[in-house]
């Protein structure tokens, strides 16, 4: 599993990262503020993650 996620490295907002994941806008704060790791995360979230990081980054 991958340890590093661009995807909470401040490109997107809360918001955004809450509404693409299926996750509350507490816990996206959560990861956003390093509270949280995307480990910790639902292995259904964690898949969503995976797939949102190739569209977004891995072009």
């Amino acid at each position: 599993m991958r340890t590093k996620f661009r995807i909470i490295e401040g490109r997107l907002t809360a918001y955004q990262i809450s509404e693409a994941l299926g996750i509350s806008i507490d816990t996206a704060n959560d990861l956003l503020d390093e509270k949280l790791k995307i480990e910790d995360l639902e292995p259904e979230v964690i898949e969503k993650v995976e797939t949102l990081e190739q569209a977004l980054f891995e072009q």
